[in-house]
C-alpha cells in the first residue's frame, strides 16, 4: 500500500543528498550560455535566449526525474534502455527530419528530437551493467569482443545518417569504459596501432565533405572562404578579443554576421572576442571545476555499475568541451559538437541533464550494493 508519508520522506531524503555545488556549477554554465545568446540575438530575449531556457528548465525536470528513479531500477533497465535508443536510431531513416543533407532528428509530439545524443548516455548505461556483471577472469569475448560489438552498433547507425562527429564521441565515450573498467592496456596499443595502419582505407569511405574538413584542418587557407571559412573567421574572432575582450555585445565578428553557426557550434569563439583570454579562461575553469566534482562523486560509489556509470558519465562531457573547443581554436577538425550548456541545442541540453541525472542518482545511492547478475 502506497504510504504517503514515507515517499515525501524519500522525496525530502533525496533532495538533501544532492550536491548541489554541481547543480550551482551547471546553472550557473547555463546563465553563461543565456547571456551569450542574448548577446547573438542582438539583445531579442524571444528567440534564441527564450527558448535554451525553456530547454534548461525541461533538462531540469529530466534531471529531477532520473534523480528520484530508484539505481536499481535504473540499473534492471539498462540494456532495455539502450535497446530503445538503438531502435530510435534504426527508424531515423524512415521516419526521420531531413536538415541540410542529413537525416538525424525525429519528430515526437511536436518536438524535434536527435536520439544520438541520448545514445553517447544510454551506450554508457549498457556497458556499465555489462562491464558490473562479467568476473574478471572473463575471456577476451567476454571482456573485449561483446562489449566491443555493443559499442560499435550505434557507432554504425550515427555514421550512415550522416553524423561522423557524434560517432567519434559515442566510441570515445564507450571505449573510455574499456579503460575503466580495467581490460590490459595492451588491447588499446594494438586498437590505435591497427587505427592508424587503416587510416588510408577508411579514407576512402569518406564521404567528400568530410574529406575536405580533413584537409582544411590541415591548411585552412586552402579554402578561405569555403571549407577553411569557419575555421579562419573563429580564430579571427578569438585573436580580435584580446586579454580582456571587446565587451559585453560589443563583438564585431558576430554582431556583423562574419562568424558563422555562433549560436551553436562557435559560441565559444563569440565569448572569446567579447570577453577575452581571461573570460575564456574563466569558462574553461568552471568547465574544470565541474568536471573534477564529477569525478570526485562517481569515485564515492560502492558499486561497479554506479562507479562505471558515473565515470563514464564524466568521460562523455568531458569529451564534450574537449572537442568543441578544439574544433572552434583549430585544434581539431571541425565536426559539428555544441558545447554543453552554452551552445544552442535542445536535444544536446536534455541528454547531457539526462547524463548528470544518472551521475547524481549514482551519488545519491552510493552506499547501494547491487549484485552482480549473468549479464
Amino acid at each position: 500500500m502506497f504510504n504517503q508519508n514515507n515517499f515525501y520522506s524519500s522525496v525530502f531524503a533525496k533532495l538533501q543528498s544532492i550536491n548541489y555545488p554541481l547543480l550551482g556549477l551547471i546553472i550557473i554554465l547555463f546563465f553563461v550560455g543565456l547571456a551569450a545568446l542574448y548577446s547573438i540575438s542582438n539583445g531579442d530575449f524571444n528567440s534564441w535566449p527564450l527558448k535554451h531556457t525553456q530547454r534548461f528548465i525541461l533538462g531540469l525536470i529530466i534531471f529531477f526525474i532520473v534523480v528520484f528513479f530508484d539505481l536499481r531500477l535504473i540499473f534492471g533497465y539498462a540494456y532495455i534502455i539502450f535497446f530503445l535508443s538503438i531502435i530510435s536510431l534504426v527508424i531515423i531513416p524512415f521516419f526521420g527530419i531531413e536538415s541540410n543533407g542529413a537525416t538525424r532528428w525525429i519528430n515526437i509530439a511536436g518536438i524535434s528530437l536527435q536520439p544520438s545524443e541520448f545514445v553517447k548516455y544510454t551506450l554508457i548505461l549498457a556497458l556499465a551493467k555489462y562491464f558490473h556483471s562479467i568476473n574478471n577472469d572473463s575471456s577476451i569475448i567476454k571482456t573485449l569482443i561483446i562489449p566491443l560489438i555493443i559499442t560499435i552498433v550505434p557507432v554504425f547507425f550515427v555514421i550512415i545518417q550522416p553524423d561522423l562527429g557524434t560517432a567519434l564521441i559515442i566510441l570515445l565515450g564507450g571505449i573510455s569504459l574499456f579503460w575503466i573498467s580495467g581490460l590490459n592496456y595492451k588491447y588499446f596499443i594494438v586498437g590505435v596501432f591497427s587505427i592508424l595502419c587503416s587510416l588510408p582505407v577508411l579514407w576512402q569511405y569518406l564521404k567528400d565533405y568530410q574529406k575536405d574538413r580533413v584537409l582544411t584542418f590541415f591548411n585552412p587557407e586552402r579554402d578561405p572562404l569555403g571549407n577553411g571559412y569557419h575555421i579562419m573567421q573563429s580564430k579571427i574572432a578569438l585573436g580580435s578579443g584580446g586579454i580582456f575582450g571587446k565587451g559585453y555585445m560589443e563583438g564585431t565578428q558576430s554582431h556583423l554576421n562574419f562568424l558563422p553557426e555562433m549560436q551553436t557550434d562557435f559560441i565559444f569563439t563569440m565569448l572569446g572576442e567579447e570577453f577575452g583570454f581571461i573570460g575564456t579562461l574563466l569558462l574553461l575553469l568552471i568547465y574544470a571545476a565541474l568536471i573534477m566534482i564529477s569525478i570526485r562523486l562517481a569515485l564515492k560509489s560502492r558499486s561497479l555499475f554506479s562507479k562505471y556509470l558515473s565515470l563514464g558519465v564524466c568521460n562523455v562531457f568531458f569529451i564534450y568541451v574537449f572537442v568543441n573547443i578544439g574544433m572552434v581554436t583549430g585544434l581539431l577538425p571541425v565536426v559539428g559538437v555544441p558545447l554543453p550548456f552554452i551552445s544552442f541545442g535542445g536535444s544536446s541540453m536534455l541528454a547531457v541533464m539526462f547524463g548528470f541525472g544518472l551521475l547524481m542518482n549514482c551519488y545519491i545511492n552510493r552506499n547501494i550494493i547491487i549484485e552482480k547478475t549473468n549479464y
